[in-house]
């Protein structure tokens, strides 16, 4: 006799199935959740840290543009006062070969004049170019001042002001403001902090460079003078020069940043050397003929750019006759890295100059969509996120580099600073101390 089949055994398989596969839900809900929103928090993080480096990279690059500005207007006036100073020297020419008085109340009393004195009309030639020429100079002279007080006074100062004033913007406090608002910008629910910064290290990733530390960008401006500007002589030998007789033409002329740099001063002088022997043996001697000065603020230029001390007799009545526009004020200071501060030597840094910041990204886990939060599930169903301290967090690093966009074509090396704009910037891999820093925040 068969026994009767056993009944309901499948509806404990049943209900086991379906314990599981609840269970298996909500890890899968509460999983994918935090899954996402911890991508948002890592995304959130890159994002701060990322626009904080790129901010700098901006202060930096502005620097860069403002050092290269302040160094072309150096450049403009000291081809001002150039063009000033030829042009108040060929009128003392003119007056010269015109037999007139010239500036500084001088006459020239050199032989050539009255060797051409013999040439008919010579005199009167020379004298209308000197009128033609006085006019210009007239003219020229306010046009020189104003561009002095634009360009040093006025352009140069604000540059390094504004210097001065972005720098406040790449503070510690300050980029904690650029995180700030890029962090509630992905989600205002979000928080995120610095982490300890390179950029203020000892004595800042950059400093200011003023009194004698300006040579930098003076030794920049001298080299960005045009060949005309430093050096515009020449001479010209009538009687080749031995010890009984001899005649020859000298011109010079120079522009010069003088080693204060606080002035500048251009100079132009010709002058007759007549050699002959005299009573001391084999002797010369100097007639000015021709001289021109223009100079920044006044003074005397400890420098003999140009070879101006050669006519040292018609330097003196370039001086003398010579105008000092007001206006210039000195090479500014200017903004640049700081090698003394970066790790204590030049050398060992100016190959991979980056200064790196760390942000740290924080999200309650009370604002977490997860069957916990949403209050779904009691008893064994029940299932906790066991965040540490409650809240998703995300730590994200980032460095301010340079880099030129192509190699030089010239073969030669190129070093950080802040006179070339090529710093950018780039997430990276936090360092293990940025880590251990994020757990204690």
């Amino acid at each position: 006799m068969l026994r009767r089949p056993a009944k309901g055994q499948a509806l404990v398989m049943g209900l086991v199935a379906l314990f599981m596969g609840t269970i298996t839900l909500f890890y899968l809900f509460g999983t994918g959740q935090i899954s996402a929103d911890k991508e948002r928090v890592t995304n959130a993080a890159d994002a701060s840290a990322y626009s904080a480096a790129l901010w700098r990279a901006r202060v930096l690059n502005y620097d860069a543009y403002s050092n290269r500005a302040m160094i072309a207007n150096e450049v403009a006036i000291a081809q001002t006062l150039t063009l000033t100073s030829e042009v108040e020297y060929i009128k003392d020419f003119s007056l010269c070969l015109a037999s007139e008085e010239g500036d500084g109340g001088e006459t020239c009393e050199a032989a050539l004049p009255t060797i051409l004195d013999v040439v008919p009309y010579v005199e009167e030639a020379f004298a209308a170019i000197a009128d033609v020429v006085t006019i210009y100079d007239e003219i020229l002279k306010p046009v020189s001042i104003g561009e002095l007080e634009a360009r040093s006074n006025a352009m140069n100062r604000l540059l390094s002001l504004s210097q001065t004033t972005l720098d406040l913007s790449t503070s510690f406090i300050a980029v904690q403001t650029v995180v700030d608002q890029v962090t509630t910008a992905n989600d205002a629910n979000f928080t995120s902090k610095m982490l300890p910064d390179t950029f203020e290290g000892p004595g800042g990733f950059t400093k200011q460079y003023t009194g004698t530390d300006r040579i930098r960008s003076a030794a920049l401006v001298r080299e960005g003078l045009d060949k005309y500007s430093q050096n515009r002589g020449f001479d010209l030998t009538v009687i080749p020069p031995v010890c009984v007789a001899g005649l020859v033409v000298r011109k010079r002329g120079g522009t010069t940043l003088d080693s204060s740099l606080d002035w500048y001063e251009a100079a132009d002088t010709m002058s007759e050397w007549d050699y002959y022997l005299g009573s001391r043996g084999c002797e010369k001697k100097e007639s000015p003929m021709g001289w021109g000065n223009r100079q920044g603020s006044g003074g005397t230029s400890d420098q003999d750019t140009g070879g101006v001390n050669t006519n040292p007799e018609a330097l003196r009545y370039a001086r003398d006759g010579g105008e000092s526009p007001n206006g210039y004020i000195g090479v500014q200071p200017f903004r640049d890295l700081n090698y003394a501060g970066l790790n204590g030597q030049f050398q060992g840094v100016k190959n991979n100059t980056v200064a790196a910041l760390g942000v740290v990204t924080h999200m309650s886990g009370t604002l977490l969509r997860t069957a916990n939060t949403l209050n779904i599930g009691t008893g064994r169903l029940r299932m906790t996120e066991n965040l540490d301290k409650s809240e998703l967090s995300s730590v994200a690093a980032a460095e301010v580099y340079w880099q030129r966009p192509t190699p030089r074509t010239d073969g030669r090396i190129e070093y950080p600073s802040l006179f070339n704009p090529y710093w950018q910037a780039r997430l990276v891999d936090p360092t293990a101390a940025q880590r251990a820093e994020a757990l204690l925040l």
